[in-house]
């Protein structure tokens, strides 16, 4: 079984097998023959020094998958995706981490709905920190309300002042996964079939990540009935504790086992 991984933005593929390389190991010891592909984004984001032991600076240079939350951006970023999908697939599955996982929810969408012939481009995704842009969401016809862009549209703000979620977001963030008619508003049950991503999918999110409702969007756009959710006390990050792993692991191997049954792909 072979899997893609995607970094965040500001970050690349090395430091990414780092922060995920506990997980990774976890389930190699009880999965054998599950590799891993890690893969720099298209676009440079930031060059870093950082220390060489012993004593050496070298450069670190760090990449991101689109510049600006903008259709047109994110439609680029989804073409390079699916050449490397291409050139170095096929994949089972995907393992994105925040723009990472925002870009790979948007590929499936645009598939689903532009090329909807197509089979599944992977059997199951696994999204950390993820999120949905509305600007995706619009551009393929959907009625985004104006109580779902102020939602994210503050939240954004928290993250970007370095501040937590908002009170209301978290006061409402449970009445949001489950309710279709209002998820920090959008109402998915308005939403079209083929919108729906439908290979089984894991959602895990920092209850104090103050962009979490953008992940809510996210899950709530995924078949509830082979979707499962985490939720951690941290923020925008990928869980490193023992009993938090012990958690994660048994979901991520569900999901690559339901993404195996029979049919699946046919969904």
């Amino acid at each position: 079984m072979k899997v893609i991984c995607l970094h965040d933005k500001g970050q690349n593929q090395e430091q990414f097998r780092a922060d995920i390389d506990s997980l990774l190991r976890r389930l190699q010891k009880s999965n054998k023959g599950l590799l891993f592909d890690f893969i720099n984004a298209p676009l440079p984001d930031s060059v870093l020094l950082k220390i060489d032991p012993p004593t050496q600076l070298v450069e670190s240079h760090h990449f991101k998958f689109y510049g600006k939350d903008e259709a047109k951006d994110i439609q680029k970023a989804c073409e390079w995706l699916a050449s490397k999908l291409e050139s170095n697939g096929p994949y089972d599955g995907v393992i994105a981490f925040s723009q990472g996982a925002v870009l790979v929810a948007s590929f499936l969408l645009y598939r689903q709905w532009y090329d909807h012939e197509l089979p599944p481009a992977f059997k199951f995704a696994i999204f950390i920190g993820g999120g949905l842009s509305l600007k995706v969401l619009k551009d393929i016809g959907v009625l985004v309300s104006k109580e779902a862009e102020t939602a994210i549209s503050q939240a954004t703000l928290q993250h970007d002042q370095g501040l937590g979620p908002l009170p209301a977001h978290m006061m409402n963030a449970r009445r949001a996964v489950f309710n279709s008619d209002d998820c920090f508003g959008l109402n998915l049950n308005k939403m079209p079939l083929e919108l729906k991503i439908r290979i089984p999918t894991v959602h895990i999110w920092g209850e104090n990540d103050p962009l979490f409702p953008s992940s809510i969007h996210l899950a709530g756009l995924c078949d509830p009935y082979i979707r499962k959710i985490y939720t951690h006390s941290g923020r925008r990050e990928i869980p490193q504790g023992d009993d938090e792993l012990a958690e994660i692991v048994p979901l991520v191997e569900w999901c690559m086992q339901r993404g195996s049954w029979p049919g699946q792909t046919q969904l």
